[in-house]
This record gives C-alpha cells, sequence and structure tokens, in this order.
C-alpha cells in the first residue's frame, strides 16, 4: 500500500519543521509551506492525499485556501489543525468541507487522527467541538 502523501500549511516555519518531523515516519510529506497561494499550487502540483492547515497563513486565509483546495483537489481531504479551540473557527472548517479540525494543543496523537481522515472518518479534538456542530444542526 502506498504511503499517504501529505501537505503542509502553516504561518510558523518552526511548526512546519515540527510537523514535518512528527510525519515524516507515517506520512510522505510533499511539501511544508507558509504561503496560501503557494500551498494551492503544490497541491495542484503534487496531488496530497491530504492537506493539514492552518487558519493563519500568509495572503490567504485557511478558510479560501479550504474552498480553493477543493476546487483544484476534491479528492483531497482537508484537516484544519489550528490553536483556535473555538466552535465559530470549527463550525465554519466543516462548512467548506474539511474532513477534521484539530486543535494542537489538546491533539495527542495527529498522525492517528490523519489515519482516521484517510480511513473516511471526519474527527474533530476536543471532540465537544463536534458535539456542539451536530447539536445545532439538529443532528
Amino acid at each position: 500500500m502506498p504511503v499517504p502523501r501529505v501537505l503542509v500549511g502553516d504561518s510558523s516555519k518552526a511548526m512546519l519543521a515540527f510537523l514535518e518531523i512528527l510525519l515524516e515516519s507515517q506520512f510522505d510529506v510533499v511539501g511544508a509551506l507558509t504561503d496560501g497561494e503557494g500551498l494551492v499550487a503544490v497541491a495542484k502540483e503534487q496531488a496530497p492525499d491530504l492537506v493539514v492547515l492552518d487558519f493563519s497563513l500568509s495572503f490567504l486565509d485557511g478558510l479560501a485556501i479550504a474552498r480553493r483546495l477543493q476546487e483544484a483537489r476534491p479528492d483531497c481531504k482537508v484537516v484544519f489543525f489550528t490553536s483556535h479551540e473555538d466552535f465559530a473557527y470549527a463550525h465554519a472548517a466543516f462548512d467548506v468541507g474539511a474532513k477534521g479540525y484539530l486543535v494542537k494543543q489538546l491533539t495527542v496523537d495527529l498522525g492517528h487522527y490523519l489515519g482516521r481522515v484517510l480511513g473516511g472518518e471526519r474527527v474533530c479534538c476536543p471532540e465537544a467541538l463536534w458535539d456542539q456542530i451536530q447539536r445545532e444542526r439538529g443532528q
């Protein structure tokens, strides 16, 4: 089975370096960028299976990037990995088609969550944010 291809976008170069090291044992990290335009371009070129994305990238915000990724690569799954433990952010992320919303300071095993997304699940950490979204949607 081929190793899943992952593209990472974050406003912090230090976080990008950390994520590359963290993910390289389970995934083929095809790029790590701080620039939203560059991230979309690399996604078009490299065809990752998954994009791990922060809300705060230069030039484009995370939601705009997620929308553009969905248009350019509809088969690519987007997971927000962010410091925002906020219902409004999580709700907006899922509304643009994200398959995951993970709060950095609460996510213990990022690789586990990404594997679940690649397996077809929708993930949210903390789970209480997803529960709140479901209640609001009447589900």
